[in-house]
């Protein structure tokens, strides 16, 4: 129904039977509605809901910007975490609602300023040291409950990066961010590997990040036999880098880094053979694939 439309509606109704509307709206909305809504404030105090929701319509890239910066740094202080005079308890419940509006003005902004773009990629670090390493938040799902994935908001990270450094550079800092952050219960992180993929639109910048996929993982090859963590970094980053030479079609390439870089560096052979199969099934590969198959078969790799 059109807004118009309800208001006519509404004129026929008394004060009495107004209320019991409202009320009856009230009760059929799902809690989750209601607090980002702010719902229970407008019923409260609708002068200073009317205010805030015109404050929030579109704020100015300056001061999208400075909120943005207020927002991280009030969060990495634990004031959305702990009781204090800065944030209150009902905004440390609903900081998400917060987090949606700044990434919705941020994204408005982000073509314009290269401010808006550090911003933006500070307000992603925020989220996954939240939702990877240390509480910030009363919840630990932060990229749920803003209604992104991690791996969407890093892929739309590097994009940015690549507008502000054409050259290898903008790869290089992709890679290296991969690495190193905090990845949530939903990411594996040859997921942002590939999500640095995707922005390479042609053979010389394919080339160019296989490059440097075997550069990062020759650097952990001396550490991997000792420490788990960096042989599982060690496999995401040659299953990336298996994924970018079969796109390239570098098919004895990738074989070859099968059978020497990858599956020496699992516990069962089956593992990782099945995978390479698996990503020559979504390439389309189908005569490869049966070759592999045949070839495992010959090694006597059980898949």
């Amino acid at each position: 129904m059109r807004i118009r439309k309800l208001r006519l509606l509404l004129e026929q109704y008394g004060d009495t039977t107004l209320r019991d509307i409202i009320v009856e709206i009230y009760r059929q909305l799902p809690k989750q509605v209601i607090e980002e809504k702010e719902l229970d404030l407008m019923l409260s105090q609708f002068a200073k809901y009317k205010g805030l929701q015109k404050e929030q319509e579109q704020p100015t890239v300056e001061q999208t910007i400075e909120q943005t910066e207020q927002f991280i740094q009030l969060a990495y202080d634990l004031h959305y975490l702990e009781p204090n005079e800065l944030v209150s308890l009902r905004e440390q419940k609903n900081w998400y609602v917060t987090a949606k509006r700044l990434l919705k003005h941020l994204r408005h902004y982000i073509g314009r300023k290269n401010g808006t773009r550090v911003a933006f990629e500070e307000f992603f670090f925020l989220l996954s040291s939240a939702a990877g390493e240390e509480p910030l938040f009363l919840s630990n799902d932060p990229f749920r409950l803003i209604k992104v994935t991690q791996v969407e908001l890093f892929e739309e990270l590097v994009g940015y990066y690549k507008l502000e450094a054409p050259d290898q550079t903008w790869m290089q800092r992709a890679i290296y961010t991969a690495v190193k952050v905090p990845i949530d219960v939903d990411t594996e992180r040859s997921d942002l590997f590939l999500a640095v993929l995707t922005h390479c639109t042609n053979n010389s910048e394919r080339e160019s990040y296989v490059a440097l996929l075997n550069n990062h993982a020759k650097k952990l090859q001396m550490k991997v036999r000792v420490d788990a963590d960096m042989l599982l970094l060690y496999q995401e980053i040659r299953f990336a880098e298996l994924h970018a030479l079969i796109a390239l079609r570098e098919l004895e390439r990738a074989e070859a880094m099968l059978f020497t870089e990858y599956i020496p560096y699992f516990s069962h052979r089956s593992t990782p053979f099945r995978y390479y199969l698996d990503l020559l099934e979504q390439a389309g590969l189908e005569e490869e694939h049966e070759r592999i198959e045949r070839v495992g078969r010959r090694k006597h790799i059980h898949f």
